[in-house]
């Protein structure tokens, strides 16, 4: 059998697996569900109507940037929003103490137990109204303009979330997989004994029409059950491409696509949407860029329950907040958009297509809003482009 990316860029292959999960009805059966959790203010520890007054700053900068309206009109709405109580430092997690790193843990378990406020139809626990989220926006928000915005809105809420509901004080951690990027399975992230995400396992776990992995039976998270689209547990997959890939020719590009040259790459793109194309190695047969790479990598849950596609190589991505590790891989992402974002002239610089199917569509503006199922209030690109300010409040130390 041919690899299977011999067939298929990075970019047609999203667009193949655009496809929405079917939820099992029975799940969320005697779970209440609002009929349009937009429009309520589902979760009682957000500031609804401060975000949506941020959100109207935002979008007032820009239009004095613009040269639109008066100056100093955006620093009147700004002076009459809450300011930071203060700017969080999100920190590598090899740089978390062990203390840090058992209590992340134990918020990350404890969204389990947590209510979720009916933002989900199929859970009533917050650890899968994230996943829900997920799924439900996948298709608009990745290999999109907007994927690198929509995301750093989607780890920030679960990062206020584990302070709210599960009192988690420390640094919000990310995973600089190219500090591993030479043997990415060897990571201490992973390996740990007690403060690791877990590797692979060593019980497959086979559902339904066929294998989608290993169930994780170690470390941090072993045996943790997750409940979307259907109830299982965590999987990933580290040896899918010993069989699907015998001459090992994508496995070793593997590490040179989260390889410190590669994110420097990354980094040199000129414009937003250059940046987010190679971010996300659209259009680019032979590169899955710096986010893709550890999807792929991981498989499982990373690439949803492979049994409910019917295939190992195309199973759902929509579900992989299932994995705890998707978190800070996502806040890793981040940080290489923050450090992007930096440079003279791009901190504002928003742009490309809106269409998953066509990359040269240039349609992307900072006014579009970004959805997330009733968990807080849909907000412009604007508000997503400065993390320093209000609401995020949250920089990186590298």
């Amino acid at each position: 059998m041919a690899p299977v990316f011999s067939l298929l860029s990075t970019f047609t292959l999203f667009t193949a697996l655009a496809t929405s999960v079917v939820a099992n009805p029975s799940a969320g059966a005697n779970h209440v569900r609002r009929q349009d959790p937009s429009t309520e203010e589902l979760v009682p520890f957000l500031d609804y109507e401060a975000i949506k007054q941020a959100a109207d700053a935002a979008l007032t900068e820009d239009l004095e940037r613009r040269g639109l309206v008066e100056p100093g009109t955006a620093a009147k709405k700004r002076s009459l929003l809450p300011t930071c109580p203060r700017v969080s430092v999100r920190k590598e997690w090899r740089k978390l103490t062990k203390a840090e790193k058992r209590a992340y843990i134990k918020a990350t378990k404890c969204l389990q137990s947590k209510p979720d406020y009916g933002i989900s139809p199929i859970s009533d626990k917050m650890y899968d109204a994230f996943v829900y989220i997920h799924e439900n926006n996948w298709f608009g928000f990745h290999a999109t303009a907007s994927f690198p915005v929509w995301h750093r809105w989607f780890v920030w809420l679960r990062e206020v979330t584990l302070r709210e509901q599960c009192g988690y004080s420390g640094p919000t951690p990310y995973w600089n997989y190219t500090m591993d990027y030479k043997d990415l399975f060897a990571s201490p992230f992973f390996t740990e004994p007690e403060t690791g995400f877990g590797t692979h396992g060593t019980v497959p776990y086979e559902a339904m029409t066929g294998a989608t992995g290993y169930k994780v039976d170690n470390g941090a998270f072993a045996n943790l059950f997750v409940n979307l689209p259907e109830p299982h547990y965590l999987t990933r997959n580290f040896t899918l491409w010993k069989d699907s890939d015998p001459n090992q020719q994508y496995g070793k590009a593997f590490g040179n696509w989260v390889s410190p040259q590669q994110v420097q790459t990354t980094l040199a793109a000129q414009t937003f949407w250059d940046f987010e194309k190679v971010l996300d190695g659209i259009g680019a047969p032979m590169s899955l860029g710096v986010h893709n790479t550890v999807h792929f990598n991981n498989n499982g849950d990373w690439y949803g329950p492979g049994w409910l596609a019917n295939t190992k190589y195309f199973p759902f991505a929509s579900t992989a907040p299932n994995d705890p590790a998707f978190f800070p891989h996502h806040a890793y992402v981040d940080a290489v958009f923050w450090k992007w974002q930096q440079a003279p002239g791009h901190q504002y610089d928003y742009g490309g297509s809106t269409n998953i199917s066509d990359p040269t569509q240039n349609d992307a503006k900072i006014t579009d809003l970004l959805p997330f199922s009733g968990f807080g209030p849909d907000i412009p690109v604007a508000l997503t482009l400065r993390t320093e300010a209000f609401p995020l409040c949250y920089t990186y130390s590298f």
